[in-house]
């Protein structure tokens, strides 16, 4: 027998009845605390346009009214009295343009939570004011739930609704069942504050999505106060992670922007499978809640803060699901990863690895954020399927929490994937700098110095026979500073040789490449020669081979500092002109067709050095600055010097991206790089490594050159600068 027999007679069809103790299921026991039940009326009132919303606390009553467009009467019973009523699913966009937060139809029924009775007033343009009571006690009693209801009533009042709002509707609560005192007050107050995304945290929110929530009955310095100090507490952020996930559903990616303190910015594309989930926005804030804090907040308070209201919101619509972020649940599961010290992740691909990189990865409690998404806008472009199944992201009927499915799960994936990208650039960074300080020689004369300073002070008013004992500690130094002074000297030789090697080993692989292109046209002349195929006249070979040797000529140039010992080892006051045409055209090579100008005195002299030393300097430079033109319509690089109280001057300018002034010393230290390079220009071992301003540097120091970025004139974008005394 079939399970449906259309054949069977009507009679013996029976139909369900409804307990109306349902209401109460549907309402105060799917709420777990008050301010999510309060929010939901603040959510009714956001999708009814508003654009003001009161919330009022008497003795023993809470009003909540707003400035909304209101119901007329048959739209509050069609409507508000249908539970279930799935409207909001057909109707997603408001007239005012915003999507509707709703969709389930009982978010209206966790007022039973506040309190035993419900008092309404409202007014549509239009339509005659009317005003509605529900007993939720009378209503429970009722039996069965087609019985329950409310008590609707048109009024001749002519009052603005809460005394205010000409349209709108206003809500009160009697009866409450939980006491509002002080501290409840305040605590309302703080979780309304993030009901909306903070304004600190996100200002993109469009103008037809903002609107005013005021509440009357808690300190104004309380809130204030509050407001102040979460201000402060975003002030000490060390790194933002951003990041948009597009048409996922349709095959689309995310972008991810990691940008930290000093302006260093790393970006990524990504393409997580989400099929089931079509869009999210996330913002996120990293701290270091050690040290001294700015804007006067203790260490431990803002601790507290994160700890209680840090972690990543989401915000469905525009509003918080309560049980994200915060002290509440641990969703993207950072604790968990922390606990099991993970280092490794397993969402990002290789490339984007690093040892032990997810050591970096913050907890809940240093970071601060929001992720964005719209069940509603989900809904819609969720397939047919998927809708039936009900595997797309969508709410749970308490509206405080995403279901737990397949989309969900794409949605956390897509948000770690940017925080475990932001762990390995942090890493990646600090390793970098650990390895910086390293490298760098400390200067010992000054202390050396210092000491034999205060010794001879010591030995004025010492006994003869200590001054004589301390004159001989002071011989010793005199002779450890003559043997570091050679060391020194011994060290920036070698440093200048291994810039000078290293300058030549990148050059290598540029000529590499190089080479790489001249044989293949080498082995196409050779196979139509044996082919026979066609005619190749001898002129056209001769032309061929006339080009290959004059391009790897031009290639081979870019050894021509090290190929004799006397530009490896001799050292002279070179004319500057000089040497950086020679360097400008024995890198013809890789300089790519950019203008360079050297508009420099004939008769300045650089400092005493090799030419090895001086080609490791400028070489590295001027590909810099050609890395920095790849995307500039003018390309153009002037070299230009200055003389000023006998400190002589070169400036190397460019029209490329430019750099950060502020912090631009850092650019100089190893591995350290902020301009992206192509990966055509990364094979010729041109830039990409974060060591050619090393390289200049190290070199210079062991000149006793200053190098900097300065203020480029006008129509150039970076002004590298290198000076020297004549003293």
């Amino acid at each position: 027998m079939r399970l449906v027999d259309k054949g069977r007679p009507k009679k013996n069809f029976k139909e369900f009845t409804v307990d109306a103790a349902l209401l109460r299921e549907l309402g105060e026991r799917l709420v777990g605390k008050p301010h999510v039940a309060l929010s939901e009326l603040v959510k009714n009132s956001y999708d009814a346009d508003a654009t003001e919303v009161e919330i009022l606390f008497g003795e023993d009553s809470i009003t909540v009214s707003d400035n909304g467009t209101g119901m007329s009467q048959s739209d509050f019973v069609n409507h508000w009295l249908r539970v279930g009523t799935i409207h909001k699913q057909t109707n997603t966009t408001t007239p005012r343009g915003r999507t509707v937060t709703g969709s389930k139809g009982i978010g209206r029924l966790s007022v039973q939570f506040l309190g035993e009775q419900l008092e309404l007033v409202s007014k549509k343009k239009g339509e005659s004011q009317f005003e509605a009571v529900v007993d939720w006690p009378e209503n429970i009693d009722a039996g069965d739930l087609i019985s329950a209801g409310a008590y609707v009533f048109p009024t001749n009042s002519r009052e603005p609704v809460h005394g205010k709002f000409a349209t709108g509707t206003s809500v009160t609560i009697r009866g409450l069942k939980q006491q509002w005192g002080k501290s409840e007050l305040r605590d309302l107050a703080r979780e309304l504050w993030f009901l909306q995304p903070p304004e600190i945290l996100l200002k993109s929110l469009n103008r037809k999505d903002k609107f005013q929530i005021a509440i009357k009955g808690v300190a104004d310095d309380e809130e204030r106060s509050f407001s102040d100090q979460m201000h402060q507490a975003f002030e000490n952020w060390i790194a933002v992670i951003e990041g948009e996930l597009k048409d996922g559903s349709k095959g689309g990616g995310s972008k991810v922007k990691v940008t930290f303190k000093n302006g260093d910015e790393y970006n990524a594309s990504y393409k997580e499978n989400t099929p089931l989930l079509d869009s999210a926005r996330f913002k996120i804030y990293v701290f270091k809640l050690s040290g001294k804090q700015t804007g006067g907040v203790e260490v431990t308070t803002a601790r507290k803060y994160f700890r209680r209201y840090g972690g990543v919101h989401v915000y469905d619509n525009n509003f918080r699901l309560p049980f994200y972020g915060g002290e509440e649940q641990d969703w993207l599961g950072l604790e968990y990863d922390h606990s099991h010290r993970l280092n490794r992740s397993v969402l990002l691909p290789p490339e984007f690895q690093v040892p032990s990189g997810l050591n970096d990865l913050p907890t809940n409690g240093r970071i601060f954020g929001l992720v964005q998404i719209s069940t509603s806008n989900e809904r819609k472009v969720a397939a047919q399927a998927q809708l039936r199944r009900g595997n797309y992201l969508n709410v749970q009927v308490t509206r405080d929490r995403l279901i737990d499915n397949h989309a969900f799960q794409q949605l956390v994936n897509t948000v770690r994937w940017a925080l475990d990208f932001y762990a390995m650039r942090s890493f990646e960074r600090r390793q970098k700098e650990k390895l910086s300080k390293r490298l760098e020689i400390p200067e010992t004369e000054t202390k050396s110095t210092e000491i034999q300073e205060q010794l001879f002070k010591i030995s004025l008013s010492a006994p003869a026979q200590v001054a004589k004992q301390i004159e001989k500690v002071s011989e010793n130094l005199r002779e450890l500073k003559e043997l570091e002074d050679q060391r020194k000297s011994a060290i920036n030789a070698e440093r200048v040789l291994l810039a000078a090697l290293a300058t030549t080993g990148m050059a290598a692989l540029a000529m590499e490449h190089e080479l790489q292109k001249e044989l293949v046209v080498l082995y196409g002349i050779k196979d139509q020669l044996k082919s026979k195929r066609g005619a190749l006249s001898e002129a056209k070979i001769i032309e061929a081979l006339d080009n290959w040797a004059e391009r790897t000529t031009r290639a081979r140039k870019l050894f021509s500092p090290l190929m004799n010992e006397y530009d490896r080892e001799k050292r002279n006051k070179y004319k500057a002109k000089k040497v950086i045409d020679q360097i400008v055209k024995n890198s013809e090579a890789v300089m790519r067709d950019v203008s360079v100008e050297v508009d420099i005195p004939s008769d300045l002299q650089l400092p005493e050095a090799t030419f090895a030393g001086w080609n490791a300097i400028f070489q590295n430079v001027l590909i810099n600055a050609v890395n920095a033109m790849i995307d500039s319509k003018v390309r153009r690089i002037h070299c230009s010097s200055e003389f000023d109280d006998g400190e002589h001057t070169i400036y190397v300018q460019d029209t490329g991206v430019g750099v950060r002034l502020h912090d631009s010393s850092d650019l100089f230290k190893p591995f350290v790089r902020r301009l992206e390079i192509p990966e055509e220009r990364k094979s010729l071992g041109l830039g990409g490594m974060g060591i050619g301003l090393t390289i200049v540097k190290m070199v210079a120091d062991s000149l006793d050159c200053e190098v900097s970025f300065v203020e480029p004139a006008p129509s150039f974008k970076t002004a590298f600068k290198i000076s020297w005394s004549d003293q």
